[in-house]
């Protein structure tokens, strides 16, 4: 089973992620927990930091597998730049993850 990374774009900025899935064999091995640690932190991560950061409380829904974030539509200019650098470093990250492990994780940005 793999991840999948859903990004959303309205109007040229980030509005949320979405992470689904496992990248399991139900083997237990190394790699795939190294791929689940990877996204793990690095959508936790965000989401923790779109609020410590930008002082923005994102909308959130998270269960075993699954987790989804969104930024409200109306920000301050600030808080929206800090949003959409976060967002943009995310993205990066993730990209960076698929480099090594193209096979457990997708990334699909949706405009």
């Amino acid at each position: 089973m793999a991840i999948e990374a859903i990004v959303r774009k309205k109007r040229g900025r980030y509005v949320s992620y979405e992470i689904s899935g496992h990248a399991s064999s139900g083997t237990g091995e190394f790699e795939f927990d190294v791929v689940c640690a990877d996204v793990s932190v690095l959508s936790i991560t965000t989401a923790n930091n779109i609020y410590k950061m930008a002082k923005v409380k994102p909308i959130t829904k998270m269960e075993d597998g699954y987790l989804y974030v969104e930024v409200p539509i109306s920000i301050p200019n600030k808080q929206e730049e800090i949003v959409q650098f976060l967002f943009q470093a995310f993205v990066n990250a993730m990209e960076d993850v698929i480099e090594e492990y193209s096979q457990y994780v997708h990334l699909t940005i949706e405009n």
